[in-house]
């Protein structure tokens, strides 16, 4: 956890997930300035590899959603942090993590940033979890189809490297989701912010989604933070009032629209 130098300002704090390869000192010493330049505790949970192998699912056989409502309440509990919503940021599995963190637990959450994901979790009925929310009237899928409105009533900034297109062992790589979302991170989360967008409209929701492809960034977070200031972005300015974020990046998601 990172606090202010200057002492917690009451905002809310961040929660920012690491990704499958655990590098959370270099997440931490890449962020520790923004918590002094936003006043904002900067919360980073880690998920090792012997107790949360798929903590990306949240809701995983461990119950990785749970362990963080869990660590939440206990630092509200013990006066750590306060009682408004903290935003969630995710690199990589951190974002699998996160948006489907937020959309099991859309009251839990204010905004969401969510960088470079393998994969996504789809607003479509035609498959089940964890590529969609179909499967039927019980458990997780029934969950995220009922929260589908709430999921998409926030701030959802989707970022991902330019040069993010190699397929590495990290990379989920079959023919279903090959089909569904594309061969790369950067095809999938195009039509991921394009499906979101046309799901809000579709429930009446105004989108409030942003897409960047971050230049000369490849599948690596101190890249993102160094060429395309991703830190400012994983931990933002706090401010009061919900700000409607503006289509950028529309001319690329226009291509899977």
């Amino acid at each position: 956890m990172i606090h202010p130098d200057a002492g917690s300002s009451g905002q809310p704090p961040v929660v920012a997930v690491h990704g499958l390869n655990r590098e959370t000192e270099v997440m931490a010493n890449l962020l520790a300035p923004r918590a002094d330049v936003t006043g904002r505790t900067i919360i980073l949970p880690i998920f090792d590899r012997t107790s949360w192998r798929r903590y990306q699912r949240a809701a995983c056989k461990q119950r990785s959603d749970w362990a963080l409502l869990s660590l939440l309440r206990v630092l509200r509990d013990d006066g750590v942090i306060g009682h408004g919503r903290p935003d969630l940021s995710g690199f990589s599995g951190g974002a699998q993590f996160a948006h489907r963190f937020a959309w099991l637990h859309p009251n839990h959450v204010a905004g969401l940033c969510l960088v470079a994901p393998g994969w996504w979790t789809f607003p479509d009925a035609r498959a089940s979890f964890p590529l969609a929310i179909g499967g039927g009237f019980n458990g997780r899928e029934f969950r995220l189809r009922a929260n589908l409105k709430r999921f998409l009533d926030r701030d959802i900034r989707v970022s991902v490297g330019a040069l993010d297109v190699q397929l590495d062992r990290n990379l989920r790589q079959d023919p279903e989701v090959n089909a569904a979302q594309g061969p790369h991170r950067v095809a999938r989360a195009r039509r991921w912010s394009a499906a979101v967008i046309r799901a809000a409209r579709r429930v009446g929701v105004q989108p409030r989604v942003s897409f960047e492809l971050m230049p000369n960034c490849v599948h690596s977070f101190s890249d993102c933070v160094a060429n395309a200031r991703l830190d400012r972005a994983f931990v933002p300015d706090f401010t009061s009032q919900t700000q409607t974020l503006p289509f950028r990046g529309q001319d690329q998601l226009e291509k899977v629209a």
